[in-house]
């Protein structure tokens, strides 16, 4: 007899079907992109895989600046829910406090969700969220981010070290498909549905500057070779992606690696203003 709390993971990690926001004032309301300075509602789907059912077991919500790596330390709690649960069921759960969502790193900010029950199905002791290893919690770490006609686009990120010692970590950029986009499109908003990913990088580079033009890009072999980042404890640095897509809109995911080991990422969905649905 066994209580198993899940909220499921995406393709990759990050990227979780089970996670979504409704923007404005109405937690009933259609699922949207969260606005910064604005009321949004934060809804997670929890599944119990075990055999045994639960009464009011605890779902917690998180906003995150969307470093490349936190905790529950550097996470911000939004608020809690309740759910009950019989063996092999799955439902929708609210958090009824409101999330405004705030302009920190450009107003780029991901979402997370656990669900546990005490003493039938705790969490590890373990600050770490452990995403892609621990069943009860997952992660929305999707930025759209729209390009201009001409294809240019310029996301800023931050990679964090949430360790006690100083890490190396290298950033990659990897091309995404429609096969990891569509169990998110239900939850992105109906302007999204139909849009297909036909785009793909001409130029790309990640710099420093935040503000960094289009003559910045370089090619996208950079990318792909990677980049190396020596951190230090509890420090954080901000870098910028900047880059240029052709043919439509393009799917692609900045993953942060130790040890040939993916610890953290964002995905970003970019289109080109051309192309975003009209809905």
């Amino acid at each position: 007899m066994a209580i198993e709390l899940t909220i499921r993971d995406g393709d990759p990690w990050w990227m979780s079907p089970d996670i979504w926001v409704v923007p404005g004032n109405d937690p009933e309301g259609p699922p949207g992109v969260p606005i910064v300075g604005s009321p949004a509602f934060l809804w997670a789907r929890v599944w119990n895989k075990g055999s045994t059912s639960v009464q009011d077991a605890t779902v917690r919500f998180y906003w995150a600046d969307p470093s490349t790596g936190f905790d529950r330390n550097t996470a911000h709690l939004v608020g809690t829910s309740f759910v009950t649960l019989g063996s092999g069921e799955v439902a929708e759960t609210l958090c009824l406090q409101p999330w405004i969502p705030e302009f920190v790193n450009d107003g780029h900010e991901c979402v997370l969700a656990e669900a546990f029950h005490v003493p039938g199905d705790p969490l590890p002791s373990t600050p770490e969220f452990n995403v892609p290893t621990d069943r009860h919690v997952a992660q929305r770490n999707l930025s759209v981010v729209l390009a201009a006609a001409s294809g240019f686009f310029r996301f800023t990120f931050n990679v964090f070290n949430v360790a006690r010692l100083d890490r190396l970590f290298r950033i990659t950029l990897e091309p995404g498909d429609e096969r990891q986009l569509k169990p998110m499109i239900p939850t992105l908003g109906r302007e999204f549905e139909g849009v297909t990913l036909n785009g793909k990088l001409s130029k790309g580079a990640i710099v420093e500057e935040r503000c960094a033009g289009e003559d910045a890009a370089g090619e996208p072999a950079a990318l792909k070779r990677g980049l190396d980042l020596q951190i230090s404890a509890h420090r954080k640095v901000n870098r910028t992606l900047v880059g240029m897509v052709e043919g439509g809109p393009a799917l692609f995911h900045l993953k942060q690696w130790e040890d040939n080991r993916v610890v953290g990422g964002i995905s970003l969905l970019v289109l080109p203003r051309n192309d975003r649905q009209e809905g």
